[in-house]
């Protein structure tokens, strides 16, 4: 289904089916969930549930996410490519958008990268990998709850050269600089003294928000054991573009 500017979707239910249901007319649905709204340059998400909140799951970055309160009416949506998802009574159900590409800034009026860098991180050196491994479940679509063990990190690290000899007494080092030097004015005050678990979290979230560590980065780790960093069972395959993909100003809704 393709939305030219100004024109929009709803999606719901019908009488007799659980199944979700999105038209651009309404007139297959007998209690209606939701809105999508195409504008000239992003889509808006209006929640029609008094209790459930909707979460848009951005397809091109899986650590990004925004949740739609219930009652919020057109709520501004930046994600080109995204998953909205609704609880279910028995699973949770979805559709995904893609959106046009976004208006950029003219590359003269961009800040150069020296004056744009938040951290001066080098990823040449230990502590990078390091700081990546710890994003890598998150960067690869996994709950964000807890972040790798150093054991883990030594393990996940040492088929690499230079990490063959890489202990969990060295991560920890490598985290503690992080979290003392580096990144340490993105934590809260008492970060440097806290524990190493809540440290590792820490540095996950904060090298995540700030798009310090980004899937790109994944490419300084070594290829993940077969089995693993696969989308779990919940978590829909993402859409390919194609020549089906909206032209400049169009969205369109697909269903998961």
């Amino acid at each position: 289904m393709t939305l030219p500017p100004g024109r929009a979707a709803v999606f719901g239910y019908r009488r007799r089916s659980e199944r979700l249901t999105v038209t651009g007319d309404g007139a297959q649905i007998s209690v209606v969930a939701g809105r999508v709204a195409s504008e000239s340059d992003h889509w808006t998400l209006s929640n029609f549930s008094a209790v459930d909140p909707y979460v848009v799951e951005n397809l091109n970055d899986r650590s990004e996410y925004v949740k739609v309160r219930p009652g919020r009416r057109a709520a501004p949506i930046l994600f080109e490519l995204a998953r909205v998802v609704l609880p279910g009574n028995h699973r949770p159900e979805g559709f995904h958008v893609l959106a046009p590409p976004p208006r950029m800034v003219d590359p003269v009026d961009m800040l150069p990268p020296s004056a744009a860098s938040f951290a001066s991180l080098d990823e040449q050196r230990k502590y990078f990998a390091v700081l990546v491994a710890l994003c890598e479940p998150r960067l690869r679509g996994g709950l964000p709850v807890g972040a790798p063990t150093a054991s883990e990190i030594v393990e996940r690290l040492r088929p690499l050269p230079d990490f063959r000899d890489l202990t969990r007494d060295a991560v920890n080092y490598h985290i503690s600089y992080l979290a003392r030097g580096k990144l340490r004015p993105y934590l809260d005050q008492d970060s440097a003294s806290g524990r190493v678990r809540w440290k590792r979290e820490a540095l996950a979230s904060v090298a995540l928000r700030y798009e310090m560590v980004r899937e790109g980065h994944l490419s300084l780790l070594p290829d993940p054991p077969s089995g693993r960093g696969e989308p779990s069972a919940n978590s829909s395959s993402r859409p390919e573009r194609s020549s089906s993909t909206p032209h400049e100003g169009e969205g369109a809704v697909q269903p998961v």
